[in-house]
């Protein structure tokens, strides 16, 4: 300590301020002494500046050691305090240290003065270093909090043998529950918790970071999502080897990779289906031939043209559906006039099986001169869409209303196809849902990817698509509302596909 020690006296007796002053000297330090003979002059004293040290008389004619240590340890509890006294006895010196005094000195062994300042001042200084050092580590645990609370990715520390010892904010929301290690049994998914453990317990023998993706239950909705898990070794505040662990979220990546691949999938089917239906168009034709000749060579025996006649139908039964599926896979994509009667009633025709076999009445109210523009293969795609959803949703002997009409939406022309069924209709929940990819009220009989196909489609041609459900005199009714421009200007996106 190279400054001046700054030093109060609280004593009395100037003899003995001075005899006390001369033992100090001894112990080598640069000090200055500011004495206080009584009670007004030691407040007054205290107040005016700090000090490193106070050195006090026990006994004084109007105060006391006691309540000099009392007010010491009120205003500054971080300065030692040594009592200096010539009537302390064994008893009372004890008293004394454990009412918070440093040290005590008799006055007739003055010689122990010095070496107890120093021991004093010494001790002091530690622990003025001590207190720093641990403030600045919380200062620096505060700001290591409020970073990792900040980032979006869960954030995780981890001690030498793998166990969990810190986790972020984000952790503590997502997955809200404490957990020895990260990887533990009840956090991950059953497929994935094996996989990840191994190579968890791999890193932590060899000491390598890991990356693994694998899926989380999160406590909001008990629903597993995915992350990007990265697990790096840390050094740790304590000079120990530790772990640093983030997983960011790729749920969304993940169900954008799956919708690519069931789009890849979906566009292969078409092409065999495509495939498929020109090879058997042309077998067809000659069956239609050889029919049509068989039934002039048998106009005599009306019960064999009959059952021609039967085979024939079954027949150009057959080859609309092929030429149906030929035209759908081979409209252009671009933009052309579309007569909104037209397209309803071919999509009808697809499901008319189905119709009948559950017994479903289905109501058109369809202004036969409407038309507007768009892409006919994705339009004709959202119908059949919708169409099968309201099939699916009612039970037999249920209904099924279309409407298509000219609807006016500020200076837009609009065409309005809503598509109402008498379902049991959706949960409010749900509705929102619905146009998310792979969300799917129909269990395991649905993809998920219908009404996120179409929403899509629709906005493609500038237009708006929304479910809602209600009560009605006809009991519970769900609608789909489609809208699209009459003239629309649809940005065209070329896949690069030949024509099939």
């Amino acid at each position: 300590m190279n400054r001046t020690i700054q030093i109060l006296l609280l004593e009395d007796s100037p003899l003995d301020a001075d005899l006390t002053i001369a033992s100090l000297k001894r112990s080598g330090y640069d000090f200055e002494i500011h004495r206080a003979s009584n009670r007004e002059e030691f407040y007054s004293q205290m107040q005016a500046r700090s000090y490193d040290l106070i050195l006090a008389d026990y006994a004084l004619p109007d105060f006391n050691g006691l309540a000099a240590l009392d007010h010491a340890q009120q205003v500054c509890p971080n300065v030692p305090f040594i009592f200096v006294s010539g009537v302390l006895g064994e008893e009372v010196a004890v008293n004394t240290l454990h009412r918070g005094a440093t040290d005590y000195v008799v006055k007739q062994r003055l010689v122990r003065l010095a070496p107890a300042v120093q021991r004093a001042l010494k001790e002091t200084e530690e622990r003025t270093t001590r207190l720093a050092a641990e403030s600045r580590l919380r200062q620096s645990e505060d700001r290591f909090r409020q970073v990792t609370d900040a980032l979006p990715q869960m954030l995780w520390l981890s001690d030498s043998s793998g166990r969990t010892i810190y986790t972020n904010e984000t952790w503590r929301r997502c997955i809200s529950r404490r957990v020895e290690r990260w990887c533990d049994e009840a956090v991950l998914h059953p497929a994935d918790h094996k996989r990840v453990a191994r190579a968890w317990d791999a890193a932590l023998e060899q000491n390598q970071p890991i990356s693994v993706e694998c899926r989380f239950l999160y406590a909001e909705g008990a629903a597993y999502r995915w992350s990007l898990v990265r697990v790096i070794p840390l050094a740790m505040f304590d000079g120990e080897r530790g772990w640093l662990g983030t997983a960011t979220d790729i749920e969304e990546e993940k169900q954008r990779e799956e919708a690519l691949r069931t789009a890849e999938k979906l566009a292969v089917t078409g092409r065999l289906a495509a495939t498929i239906a020109h090879e058997i168009n042309n077998p067809l034709e000659s069956l239609m031939n050889l029919i049509f000749l068989i039934k002039e060579e048998s106009r005599r025996n009306d019960k064999l043209r009959n059952f021609i006649e039967m085979a024939e139908n079954e027949l150009l039964r057959v080859s609309a559906i092929t030429k149906q599926t030929l035209q759908f896979y081979r409209d252009p994509a671009t933009v052309v006039e579309i007569d909104a009667a037209a397209i309803l009633d071919d999509v009808i025709k697809l499901f008319t099986a189905r119709l009948y076999s559950k017994s479903i009445r289905i109501d058109t109210h369809v202004d036969r001169d409407l038309k507007f523009d768009g892409i006919k293969g994705e339009i004709r795609q959202v119908l059949i869409n919708l169409v099968n959803n309201a099939i699916d949703a009612v039970t037999e002997e249920g209904e099924i209303s279309i409407y298509v009409r000219l609807v006016k939406r500020g200076t837009l022309n609009m065409v309005e196809i809503v598509i109402e069924d008498s379902g049991d209709g959706l949960a409010p929940e749900n509705i929102e849902k619905v146009f998310q990819p792979f969300f799917s009220t129909k269990g395991s009989h649905g993809t998920g990817l219908g009404l996120w196909v179409s929403k899509g489609i629709v906005e493609k041609h500038q237009g708006t698509i929304d479910i809602s459900c209600g009560m009605t005199e006809k009991g519970p009714r769900t609608a789909v509302t489609l809208r699209l421009p009459v003239r629309s200007q649809v940005h065209i996106e070329t896949t690069g596909e030949p024509a099939a």
